[in-house]
């Protein structure tokens, strides 16, 4: 159970701007494609959170911070 334990919190701190951005900015641009009556692009919301979580991964930031 601790190797479990560790691997996940391994996981989580290598890779947290990915989730950040799935869950949250993903959850943010569906909030805002709802507001607006785009109900059917619920998935590419979530993608492109994805996808920005990606590129911060990469990066090293945010894209807005320099």
């Amino acid at each position: 159970m601790d190797k479990f334990k560790e691997i996940l919190t391994d996981h989580i701190s290598n890779w947290n701007m990915v989730w950040f951005g799935l869950i949250f900015w993903g959850s943010v641009f569906n909030a805002i494609a709802i507001r607006y009556q785009f109900t059917d692009i619920t998935i590419y919301c979530y993608i492109l959170g994805l996808f920005l979580g990606l590129i911060a991964k990469i990066r090293g930031t945010w894209l807005w911070k320099i």
